[in-house]
């Protein structure tokens, strides 16, 4: 997971002491995601956070900016998340999967507003590869939504016929990925 120059341990006791240091400036994007999503799952497993999907969002908007040359909202900027050169607002959704056949995995946030064009939907594995993606229309999303009063919204599973019947973005965005650290 991390490349070998950013691990350093220092110290020198017989019983594996001192200190393990990173450096996080040798680091890719994807190194530091990694360690992140650890970091995340151990704060899980010892019951101190309740979620693991932190950075998935925020990486996703990322992505698909990069893909799209749009521009990024504001945070504060209700409905949509981007918009891109000729002028589409898009909506970015994405969760990590980590078990494929997991439905509850594959359930995005709510859809509060349908105030959009389209949502780039993102499925990420466990080291925050692109897995699936795939852009859909706001109102085929919409048609496929279930209102939540417990959540004050709409959810949509991202399930492999709901993106089948979008525009297949994982190409797109891998590519994205790949040309971060550059």
């Amino acid at each position: 997971m991390v490349g070998p120059r950013a691990l350093e341990r220092t110290g020198t006791s017989c019983e594996g002491g001192g200190t393990l240091s990173l450096d996080l400036g040798e680091m890719s994007i994807g190194e530091l995601l990694g360690l992140s999503r650890g970091v995340l799952a151990e704060l899980h497993q010892r019951k101190v956070i309740r979620t693991t999907n932190a950075p998935a969002g925020d990486y996703a908007e990322w992505l698909v900016q990069r893909a799209t040359g749009g521009e990024l909202a504001p945070n504060s900027k209700s409905s949509w998340d981007l918009e891109t050169p000729d002028g589409k607002h898009l909506q970015v959704k994405a969760r990590i999967v980590v078990d494929p056949k997991n439905r509850g995995q594959r359930q995005l946030s709510p859809f509060r507003s349908w105030d959009f064009h389209s949502t780039v939907i993102v499925l990420f594995d466990n080291e925050f590869k692109v897995w699936k993606a795939a852009l859909l229309p706001a109102a085929e999303l919409e048609q496929c939504s279930r209102p939540s009063t417990h959540v004050n919204g709409d959810l949509v599973f991202a399930t492999d016929e709901l993106l089948g019947d979008g525009e297949d973005w994982t190409t797109r965005l891998i590519a994205a990925a790949e040309t971060q650290d550059q």
